[in-house]
């Protein structure tokens, strides 16, 4: 049967809530293994800066969140084998942030997650410090990587910019295109109607047209969806 675990708001040790740093990261533990979570709760206990919340499995993560109110959860990655799982756990915590564990060390697979709004991953292979140095960072709004997924991670932003010009590139006809270039160039309609020999109400209906193509609401918002080249 499933179980969620919580912590004594006293611990046996005798250090009461007062006594704890308020700087702590709130951490609750999800996995379908109950021995799992039972260890990694123990190895937990002891750090420093670290208050552990409870654990639960993952077909109760959503209600365990809103139990203990924790500001990143563990989540072994075996429990939630699917991006899509992970994209709506993450959806579910807009308070917390996920660091997931056990991940395969496979770029598409942690791109994948990374893509589902996981904060922090660490392999299989990976140490209990590098788990408490990846929960520290994404309480503070970072992500601890290796320098080869952070190269992956910059070809994958590369890869999609280039695709999302492309689309621009394909939503416009070729005369939308040349008056987009030129409103990021800076150019007003006037400038604009002058430069290509055309009237301005020409040019303003153009404008209507790439505003639309490119589902953006000011012209300002043009330059940012073109290339200059």
């Amino acid at each position: 049967m499933n179980t969620i675990g919580r912590q004594a708001a006293a611990p046996e040790s005798g250090v009461g809530d007062a006594d704890r740093s308020p700087t702590a990261v709130r951490v609750l533990l999800i996995g379908d293994v109950r021995v799992f979570r039972e260890l990694l709760a123990e190895a937990l206990e002891d750090e420093a800066g670290i208050e552990l919340a409870g654990n639960a499995p993952g077909d109760v993560a959503a209600l365990a969140v809103g139990m203990f109110e924790p500001s990143v959860v563990v989540v072994d990655a075996g429990s939630v084998p699917e991006a899509g799982g992970m994209r709506a756990l993450a959806s579910a915590l807009p308070d917390a942030t996920i660091v997931a564990v056990g991940v395969p060390d496979d770029e598409d697979a942690v791109v994948a997650l990374l893509e589902a709004g996981v904060g922090g991953y660490l392999t299989s292979d990976q140490p209990l410090p590098e788990l408490v140095a990846a929960v520290e960072a994404a309480a503070n709004g970072e992500l601890t990587c290796p320098p080869r997924m952070a190269a992956a991670l910059a070809k994958r932003v590369a890869a999609l910019a280039a695709h999302e010009t492309t689309q621009t590139d394909n939503a416009l006809t070729p005369r939308q295109r040349e008056i987009a270039v030129l409103i990021a160039e800076g150019l007003s309609n006037k400038q604009i109607a002058r430069r290509l020999s055309i009237e301005l109400a020409t040019v303003k209906n153009h404008v209507h047209n790439i505003l639309v193509a490119l589902g953006v609401g000011r012209r300002e918002q043009i330059a940012s969806r073109v290339r200059l080249s």
